[in-house]
């Protein structure tokens, strides 16, 4: 195939190259109706880019598509404009129905606890290895899966993460092996892998691995614009006309060209000048954890931890020896040294490196890290202990809890009643509640724990988390 194209920019090109009366919508009518201050910041050609799926566009997007689906090796590739929020949910819809099984490990994203509400299916939690050196989730071994699956011959599909916030991946061609040995089809959540094919040195991707359905975030690692993401279907375990019926179902009928021509772009960019890219990358990547790892009281995730298919550009640094948490050392690298790191959580503060990044991304990072390290206030801090969970007991369905009526109690009082909501801390998105899981004292007490030291709850509908929604 040629990959010199790129299908979908190449149309609006000549769309742009015709003065035509605008009869369609947007409103706007390609940037004229605009706010002028908006334009002001964002200059004419971005909303002259603006189009809808006028025609002439449809070709095209099917071109960038098929090219996508020869450049990440799949069967079929689909553009998504929702994010893989919106691809977790059409593959779990394409596998299962209300009162099938479907087998998730607990570090899941909330997007694919909507999904359960969606589909109706029960969730089969499966457990993932905790590190506690390090305070890191390492994702579901080979031997959970094959218990988990021995268990429940009949489940519909297992639905992994690969790779984790952590930029840990996991032995994916182990777990796809004892998936397809049950003859169940294996969905990936990979919003963090979608460079991994592009380089020998990467971990592997989970398409190369043999996952059935594999959605990926082109946005976070990738150069396509935000909310953006492509789901890959490769294996007839999975019926793909089903699967498109559920992606037409939850992608919006109106997909912003400039997003799909993004990812039409960004596809090209990768096969084309991928692998030199992610070497400057790795060098930096690199360069940064070897710096770091010379810092008194800090530490960067590298091969020495033991952890196995670890993904290079991402920097997780553990801050707990500097008595301070990764929420402390957030606040105190945006407001003291303009440095802003993608994930805090209680011990670690994580980076992610990508082909954005400059040299002097990385040394302003470094001597960000050596500053703070010096400051005598960051050793006499008595630090929260963090707790480890206990497994949670699910009475309810998530989407038979969705549907149950419903009232707030406040949080200090809602240990042994049923959760509605699906509540996280945000990053990464993982779920400490979901729907139909029994509220326990640990839980709200490690709630309690994140909001206090600084944390993001995401999903709780009283903002201050003071109350909670509870079947009643």
């Amino acid at each position: 195939m040629n990959h010199q194209q790129a299908p979908i920019l190449e149309a609006i090109a000549k769309y742009l190259a015709i003065d035509h009366a605008p009869f369609y919508m947007p409103g706007h009518k390609r940037g004229v109706g605009i706010d002028p201050d908006f334009i002001a910041m964002m200059g004419t050609n971005l909303f002259r880019l603006d189009l809808p799926e006028l025609p002439g566009l449809d070709e095209p997007i099917y071109e960038a598509e098929v090219l996508a689906a020869n450049a990440y090796g799949s069967n079929r590739t689909w553009f998504l404009v929702n994010g893989s929020t919106s691809g977790i949910a059409a593959m779990m819809l394409a596998v299962a129905g209300i009162g099938d099984k479907i087998l998730i490990g607990r570090n899941c994203h909330k997007a694919a606890i909507a999904g359960l509400v969606l589909c109706g299916a029960t969730p089969i939690y499966v457990e993932t290895d905790y590190n506690s050196d390090f305070d890191l989730d390492c994702g579901i071994s080979p031997h959970s899966l094959q218990t988990a699956l021995e268990n429940n011959p009949d489940a519909k599909a297992v639905l992994l993460v690969s790779p984790n916030y952590f930029g840990i991946c996991g032995d994916l061609e182990k777990l796809v092996e004892i998936a397809h040995s049950f003859n169940v089809p294996i969905l990936i959540d990979g919003a963090h892998g979608g460079h991994l094919r592009f380089h020998p040195d990467l971990p592997m991707d989970a398409v190369t691995a043999g996952a059935d359905v594999v959605v990926q975030s082109i946005h976070k690692m990738g150069s396509s614009l935000t909310q953006t993401a492509m789901l890959h279907i490769q294996s007839k375990r999975v019926n793909s006309d089903r699967l498109d019926q559920a992606v037409q179902m939850l992608q919006t009928t109106s997909p912003n060209i400039l997003l799909l021509a993004s990812l039409d772009v960004a596809r090209r960019q990768m096969v084309l000048h991928g692998q030199e890219l992610l070497d400057q990358t790795m060098a930096l990547s690199n360069w940064g954890r070897s710096q770091i790892n010379q810092i008194p009281h800090l530490y960067c995730l590298d091969y020495q931890a033991q952890i196995l298919h670890l993904d290079p550009t991402r920097l997780t640094v553990m801050v707990n020896q500097l008595r301070k948490t990764g929420f402390d050392m957030d606040e105190m690298l945006v407001r003291d040294f303009d440095v802003v790191a993608e994930m805090p959580t209680l011990s670690q503060l994580v980076f992610a490196v990508s082909i954005g990044n400059t040299v002097a991304d990385v040394q302003k990072l470094v001597q960000a890290f050596q500053s703070l390290a010096n400051q005598e206030k960051c050793h006499n801090i008595s630090m929260p202990i963090i707790p480890k969970l206990p497994k949670l007991h699910q009475k309810l369905t998530p989407r038979s809890a969705f549907f149950s009526p419903s009232q707030s109690i406040p949080l200090v009082n809602a240990a042994g009643h049923i959760s509605t909501e699906t509540i996280s801390p945000y990053p990464p998105g993982i779920p400490i509640i979901c729907p139909g899981e029994e509220i326990t004292t640990e839980i709200i007490d490690f709630l309690q724990l994140i909001k206090n030291a600084g944390g993001v709850i995401n999903g709780c509908s009283d903002r201050t988390l003071e109350t909670i929604k509870v079947v009643i």
